[in-house]
């Protein structure tokens, strides 16, 4: 629950016992009274509303400069938010009733500090950004390693239930589409190079989105041709990428190595997701969906 802090209890009072004064004694019609009475409610709110967003930017600037060093002077604190050693340590105090372990440490070398555990609190990710973290989890636990991985499938799971149910039956219906192989071997491996960046965007681009994408493939016998194709599965022999998608070249599904598209631009077309028997074939039963 929401408390005005006392400065603007006490001001609201005064103001509401002017309005009552002025409402009682002034002897001019109704209309006018409840007219002038509005605009200061108004902007009573306006001034409300505009010290708390003012506070809340300032207490979430501050968070983020605790959590960005190790300790720090309550001056360079100062320095940074433009305000008081009263108003800073308000905020301290604030911050601490709210839960965050800060402490603090007095005398030469001392400072400020935020401790213990703390989390990603007010973290905002736009819809792709939530969609790459959950499967770049789930690609990663997929592959077993043994290290570093132990509790890659709890952080999962939490981060999938912290998101709202939208996009959490997004991300499941993509994690349907991404399919994980045994690593490649020695002889791929060697002769792989992982592609420009503004091509893996785009393919990532388009078989999130659904978007139609027109690629120049090289094959390995080094012909090049250009085709527009549908990214309707992904494939994963580590650390090499396919593609599996509908090709409107040859009206059939194809598979393309990642490494041997040369240029790839979005077109201004979508797809649907193809019936899973025209792929099933090829991924089938080498892979499994992460």
């Amino acid at each position: 629950m929401f408390r005005f802090p006392r400065s603007h209890v006490a001001k609201l009072k005064d103001t509401l016992i002017a309005i009552s004064d002025f409402h009682l004694k002034w002897s001019i019609p109704t209309d006018l009274k409840n007219k002038a009475i509005d605009a200061v409610i108004w902007h009573i709110k306006l001034m409300i509303n505009s010290g708390f967003e003012q506070r809340t930017e300032r207490r979430n600037r501050l968070i983020g400069l605790l959590r960005s060093e190790q300790h720090w002077k309550t001056a360079d604190l100062r320095e940074h938010l433009g305000i008081s050693q009263r108003t800073l340590m308000r905020e301290l105090a604030e911050l601490r009733r709210a839960g965050y372990p800060i402490e603090s440490d007095r005398g030469r070398g001392g400072g400020i500090r935020l401790n213990g555990r703390w989390g990603v609190e007010r973290l905002n990710l736009n819809h792709q950004e939530v969609v790459e973290l959950i499967l770049s989890l789930a690609v990663m636990e997929s592959l077993q390693s043994p290290l570093l991985t132990s509790n890659l499938k709890a952080i999962k799971q939490k981060l999938f239930q912290a998101f709202p149910q939208k996009q959490r039956s997004a991300v499941s219906n993509i994690r349907k589409r991404i399919m994980i192989g045994d690593n490649a071997k020695a002889n791929l491996v060697s002769h792989y190079t992982t592609p420009p960046q503004r091509i893996s965007e785009s393919l990532s681009e388009s078989f999130l989105r659904r978007h139609c994408l027109e690629i120049e493939y090289q094959s390995e016998a080094g012909e090049r041709t250009v085709r527009v194709i549908e990214a309707q599965f992904i494939l994963l022999n580590w650390p090499i990428w396919y593609i599996i998608a509908w090709d409107h070249l040859r009206l059939s599904s194809r598979v393309f190595r990642i490494d041997r598209i040369k240029k790839a631009r979005i077109v201004d077309s979508s797809f649907e997701l193809r019936s899973k028997h025209l792929f099933t074939d090829i991924f089938t039963p080498f892979y499994q969906a992460i």
